[in-house]
């Protein structure tokens, strides 16, 4: 994910969640349009990196590749 330095904390925000999206959907095209995304929330603003935050989120909820 790059950092701009001129970019706002909701730019920020929306770029995060469009990379967790992202990798979410690959992992489990079904989801795509069905992402719980208070948790999604939840792990922005924890500190994750989406990456990180995808691999949680598709633990939590018994999610696997394909």
């Amino acid at each position: 994910m790059k950092r701009h330095y001129a970019q706002t904390k909701a730019q920020k925000q929306a770029e995060w969640l469009a990379a967790f999206n992202d990798l979410v959907v690959t992992r489990r095209p079904a989801l795509s349009g069905r992402i719980e995304w208070p948790a999604a929330l939840h792990y922005f603003y924890s500190g994750l990196t989406p990456q990180d935050a995808a691999d949680s989120y598709c633990i939590a909820r018994n999610i696997e590749e394909g």
